[in-house]
């Protein structure tokens, strides 16, 4: 799905005063605070609103690691006095409260920013062309050529192997 929202469709359009790449910790702050000062911003999310730490990284692990300590409690319930039946453990029911809070936190950040003045959100991987340009491929198909005085990259992370020694034979 690609938002963009504009005020005109001149071809002043697609000048900005900053571009900010990635929707992260970083960028999703920095591009309101470039906004809020009164500059007229794109933000170039790839995927999802939130980058990886709401979306892959912190907060469906701990969200995950919530459940966890839940049921080692459980467990440990007759340690305290507290006897309860037998446990079980609804796998499903905790990746679908993991998938819900996930969603909550993108959804709310993505709200905001879409609020926000002088702020464009556009969803696509960007690139690239020169050295104050860049060119974003939508999942649509289509590109978008864009320009800015500054471009701040916050394009997140990419997991990598450890370094130890047949690791990477492992299936």
């Amino acid at each position: 799905m690609v938002f963009l929202r504009r005020s005109n469709d001149s071809d002043d359009s697609k000048n900005f005063d900053a571009i900010v790449i990635g929707s992260g910790q970083g960028g999703t702050p920095l591009c309101q605070a470039l906004a809020g000062a009164g500059m007229r911003t794109a933000l170039v999310e790839r995927e999802h609103v939130g980058g990886t730490c709401i979306n892959e990284g912190c907060t469906p692990t701990k969200t995950m690691v919530a459940s966890a300590r839940v049921a080692h409690l459980a467990r440990r319930g007759a340690d305290y006095g507290v006897h309860t039946g037998e446990l079980k453990i609804d796998l499903a029911r905790v990746r679908e409260r993991k998938r819900a809070i996930v969603e909550s936190f993108r959804n709310g950040s993505q709200s905001r920013i879409e609020k926000t003045e002088k702020l464009e959100l556009i969803f696509g991987g960007a690139e690239f062309t020169g050295p104050k340009t860049i060119r974003v491929r939508k999942k649509d198909g289509g590109e978008l050529a864009l320009a800015a005085n500054q471009i701040f990259i916050n394009a997140g992370c990419r997991p990598s192997l450890a370094r130890i020694s047949g690791l990477s034979e492992v299936p």
